[in-house]
């Protein structure tokens, strides 16, 4: 738990370093609101880790509630339902890798479900797709946390050559082309952050 915790610690400190990051490719295919949004979330996160309870599936439960009340927006919400999601699909009795396999899929799928969006639509799902699939293929946590962000990576940069289709970014069409999506921007700092320490 100690551990996790410290991930969660640098979760926060990921979203609020890269708040300007967010904020400018929001603002050029969105609200421009991502970058505040961002550091609702990291407040969120850090009002979990006051009462982190005494389990992984208590932390990430917390977590998702916390988030969804400090961060209410479209996206916001979406990020919250991820954990939301993986905290509801955690057991215990699992070890640590197949924990972060199921917790990556559920969030992908409750997140595709709430936003009605899929991969291909220049969406965060287009970073938590790719990661989820680079997890399953691992043999050790660490090798899956590597291994998803470098896939989300990857499919932050696909983003570029897509049309996007929801929100504001969908009114603009092709002019989004040739920038990354600020969603599945937030999306690879995430895993990026929890790649960075020893869970």
């Amino acid at each position: 738990m100690k551990e996790l915790v410290a991930a969660f610690e640098q979760l926060a400190r990921a979203l609020e370093r890269n708040v300007d990051e967010f904020t400018h490719l929001d603002s050029k295919a969105g609200d421009g609101d991502l970058g505040l949004t961002a550091g609702k979330i990291a407040g969120g996160i850090r009002k979990a880790l006051e009462e982190p309870g005494d389990s992984v599936k208590a932390l990430v439960l917390a977590v998702g509630k916390e988030v969804s009340k400090a961060a209410p927006s479209t996206f916001g919400t979406l990020y919250a339902s991820g954990f939301l999601a993986a905290g509801m699909t955690l057991d215990e009795g699992d070890d640590a890798l197949s924990q972060f396999h199921k917790g990556l899929q559920a969030a992908f799928d409750k997140i595709a479900l709430r936003g009605k969006s899929e991969e291909g639509q220049r969406t965060l799902l287009d970073a938590l797709g790719p990661a989820a699939r680079a997890a399953f293929a691992a043999s050790s946590l660490p090798e899956a946390m590597e291994q998803a962000a470098i896939a989300a990576e990857a499919g932050v940069l696909a983003t570029k050559e897509m049309a996007p289709v929801h929100g504001r970014a969908g009114w603009i069409g092709d002019r989004a082309k040739g920038l990354p999506d600020a969603g599945a921007t937030v999306i690879w700092r995430s895993l990026e952050a929890f790649s960075t320490t020893s869970v």
